[in-house]
């Protein structure tokens, strides 16, 4: 008798285990689906959040862009005030840009006569060439001044040769136009712009950027008024292939604002939003 009691009250407490812990093994699963749930919810929620649509994402935008149009303003207003005090410095010559059939600029002789240049900077230029030489380099300044007929007849030249070479006239012609402007949109126009090769290697190409006192030229030439005036990687800007040689006097103040700013002479008219001309 106590047998089969003992074994109804053994049986009993078994069944009642293993319903136990059937019931915390659905409990624990339920309750673990319910934390992933609102895991996941806020995990979206915050994606939601970061959505270009969220409101509190569009205020920081908007911050952003009103932050931004701040600086811009600032840079167009010291742009102008720069532009205000160097107006016959900063001129823009460019395919877009031709000078004015009055343009004549004011020019003496440099290199010991054998070319000319603006007498605007030839101070700049002398002070450059000698803090150079105290750095041990020198430099054949290949060309300086040219007037619309030489420019147009150094034009004529190249499209011939590539004529002459079984190229189309037309095509010829905008090859040319990647190195060389046409008459009347040239830099050497305004007697501003000097071509200066290193001594040691007079190649008018890429060659130069590698030579140290060209290197030497494009670090410093903003402390005498000079830019580069068609850096590399710039070419859809400026419409000319980089020339490591070609500098481009605009003035001390200027020429520090556009080199340190990493930005072309067409860039800093751009920040004059469109409203400064030639004269």
């Amino acid at each position: 008798m106590f047998k089969r009691l003992f074994k109804k009250i053994f049986y009993c407490v078994t069944c009642s285990i293993i319903v136990s812990v059937i019931f915390c093994f659905i409990f624990f699963l339920k309750g673990s689906n319910k934390t992933r749930a609102v895991t996941e919810t806020q995990y979206n929620n915050t994606r939601l959040e970061k959505k270009p649509g969220n409101k509190d994402n569009i205020k920081d935008i908007s911050l952003e862009k009103e932050i931004k149009d701040i600086k811009n303003k600032y840079s167009d207003k010291k742009c102008l005030k720069i532009y205000n005090k160097n107006k016959d410095l900063l001129i823009l010559a460019n395919k877009n840009n031709p000078l004015p059939d009055s343009y004549t600029p004011s020019l003496r002789y440099i290199c010991n006569g054998r070319l000319q240049a603006s007498s605007c900077l030839y101070d700049g230029l002398v002070q450059m060439l000698a803090d150079a030489k105290i750095q041990g380099y020198s430099y054949w300044i290949a060309s300086a001044y040219r007037s619309y007929k030489k420019q147009q007849s150094l034009v004529n030249e190249d499209v011939n040769t590539f004529v002459n070479q079984g190229m189309p006239y037309e095509t010829a012609l905008e090859e040319v136009y990647k190195e060389t402007m046409p008459a009347g949109c040239s830099e050497h126009q305004t007697g501003l712009a000097l071509d200066i090769l290193c001594s040691g290697n007079t190649k008018m190409d890429a060659s130069q950027m590698d030579e140290p006192g060209n290197q030497w030229l494009r670090k410093n030439c903003y402390k005498y008024g000079f830019i580069l005036r068609y850096p590399e990687n710039k070419c859809d800007i400026t419409g000319i292939n980089f020339e490591p040689w070609h500098f481009r006097y605009v003035g001390k103040e200027a020429a520090k604002y556009i080199m340190k700013n990493h930005i072309t002479l067409e860039e800093f008219y751009k920040k004059l939003d469109g409203n400064v001309k030639n004269a």
